[in-house]
């Protein structure tokens, strides 16, 4: 809701450069694989968009193929979670293609309100940048990784070999470009603009539109799901709980008719919507890639290449349906399959041996409230948060007109709002108190609070400065109490809370070894590791290498 007034260190190297890896993450990433290790022809960063880290246990017993591969062949980290608090989809992809902390990136959430200009900005907006269409539909978004501090592990890829090839693939903008970095030469970028329905790219990243891309695209219009439905791949009997649980969105029970009332050449935004939630992007997403790995021949020549896919229909699935629902436990269904393909194509055009996966999620996401027991979960409501403060600011300062903007668990005061009330104590507590007032809210943090680097034993404090950048967070930012979300329909993410920090990390391919590591991760370790397997050297991290990830020899 929205108001204006508004991510090949060996065994055998010594102990003491391990020690180093493990007590000073920021060195860690430049530590190389020896000379003598052979490096993997391509990197492989995959996401699953709200990909919960119970959902192995959970659901994992229906896996048969890319995910059964990955957690059981690969080198898997069930202990993992992110080490902030902001857990949204721009600033979990950032982190897992920087291995940077969203205070250090900058790309604190998919969007934040921009005092100087007085409105909304995206994390990837670039009022430079034009739209390069890959479809006979003209584009008209603008996105670039201008705002972005630092350099993504393809970027140093890119700048360490510039032969290197780097491709980013998503439905959304702000994944592709989180796990691709600032583009360049030999760089493929796509995702979908929900403005337009239109596969696209930017001219931050090329001059022309990737005719590999467009035929593809023009072989597989999403048009052509119109008038299908999406039923359930395993047997009704293999799902858990209920079809139609409480708390999902209409229509929550199978099938799922992909239909509207617009019927064009082009995609309606209307069935696109429709067609975003359910497994088919992941499906084209899976087969757009392997397309370009056998056309680009990537991994197939002496430089390295890097691949990257954000999978976003597990998180528009998730919003609507919630993590316990049939729908969920179909696209992972379907997600297995097509990362098992995925995998196959990989080990045929490029070997096992020749690459280096990781696998994680941006985010994971809370209960739908109404399935929780009463009195232990609910809605907050965003207005009734902003009402609360003004009022008690019109209460000690007088009347006025105090909040400029408020977005998810942000608000922005009006210019010299904020030291007004810092500066008196009458005025800190009651907005402190009608904070806390509105139900479901636990507590409220202060700007300064969350950018002062004194020590402090609150983790939430921790986590919460890990999110903070100045210019960009809210002056005042609250947490509902956890089960609680700031959704009026479906559910969401963005707390502290492990339900939304806690996601998988895992590790496949060449310099991989196999088995469950019960050391602690994050999935800011993600790009060190694949640095360091790679033979590349971040030019900062605040992720260590995951040793225990690579194979023994």
């Amino acid at each position: 809701m929205r108001m204006n007034g508004r991510w090949m260190l060996l065994v055998v190297l010594s102990l003491a450069l391990a020690w180093v890896a493990v007590r000073h993450p920021g060195a860690a990433a430049a530590i190389q694989t020896p000379a003598t290790a052979p490096r993997p022809r391509l990197i492989v960063m995959l996401v699953a968009d709200q990909f919960r880290g119970d959902y192995v246990n959970l659901y994992g017993q229906a896996w048969t193929k890319g995910l059964h591969e990955i957690f059981t062949r690969g080198a898997y980290f069930p202990d993992a979670a992110y080490p902030y608090a902001g857990t949204k989809t721009c600033a979990g992809h950032v982190s897992i293609g920087t291995g940077r902390l969203p205070s250090s990136h900058g790309l604190i959430d998919n969007e934040w309100y921009d005092a100087s200009a007085h409105a909304f900005t995206t994390c990837t907006e670039d009022p430079s940048a034009r739209s390069i269409s890959y479809t006979a539909v003209a584009g008209t978004e603008r996105h670039s990784a201008r705002l972005m501090r630092g350099s993504t592990l393809a970027d140093v890829l890119r700048q360490t070999s510039p032969r290197s090839r780097v491709v980013a693939l998503s439905v959304k903008p702000r994944s592709a470009i989180g796990l691709g970095g600032h583009g360049g030469p030999n760089t493929t970028f796509a995702w979908i603009e929900e403005a337009t329905g239109t596969w696209a790219t930017s001219s931050a990243f090329t001059t022309a539109a990737s005719t590999v891309v467009s035929s593809f695209l023009k072989d597989h219009p999403i048009s052509a799901a119109r008038g299908t439905a999406w039923t359930r791949m395993l047997p009704e009997a293999a799902y858990q709980g209920l079809d139609d649980a409480a708390g999902e969105q209409m229509p929550n029970e199978f099938p799922h008719l992909l239909d509207d009332n617009v019927r064009t050449s082009r995609t309606s935004a209307t069935f696109l919507n429709t067609w975003e939630q359910t497994p088919l992007p992941n499906a084209m997403l899976g087969e757009l890639a392997t397309t370009l790995v056998t056309k680009l021949s990537l991994g197939q020549q002496s430089q390295t290449d890097f691949l990257a896919i954000s999978f976003s229909a597990l998180d528009s699935v998730g919003h609507k349906y919630g993590p316990r629902s049939h729908e969920v436990q179909d696209v992972l269904a379907n997600l297995d399959q097509v990362l098992g393909a995925l995998i196959a194509n990989l080990d045929r055009l490029v070997g096992r041996d020749k690459y280096v996966l990781a696998f994680s999620a941006d985010h994971g996401v809370a209960e739908n409230p109404e399935q929780q027991p009463a009195g232990t979960a609910g809605r907050v409501s965003l207005a009734a948060v902003a009402t609360s403060v003004e009022n008690a600011l019109d209460r000690t300062l007088g009347r006025g007109d105090y909040l400029e903007a408020a977005s998810g668990s942000a608000l922005y005061f009006r210019a010299g709002v904020l030291d007004k009330v810092r500066a008196s104590a009458t005025a800190t507590a009651a907005v402190e108190n009608a904070l806390v007032s509105v139900r479901g809210v636990a507590r409220g943090f202060w700007s300064d609070a969350r950018k002062a680097t004194t020590p402090t034993d609150d983790e939430i404090v921790t986590l919460m400065r890990a999110s903070y950048a100045a210019g960009r967070s809210g002056d005042l930012e609250f947490i509902p109490h956890p089960g609680w979300v700031i959704v009026s329909a479906g559910t969401t993410h963005g707390t502290p809370y492990a339900y939304d920090r806690e996601v998988p990390v895992a590790f496949l391919g060449a310099g991989v070894g196999t088995g469950r590591f019960a050391t602690h991760a994050t999935p800011i370790d993600i790009a060190p590791t694949l640095a360091a397997l790679s033979g590349l050297s971040l030019p900062s991290t605040d992720g260590r290498v995951l040793t225990e990830a690579v194979a023994r020899r």
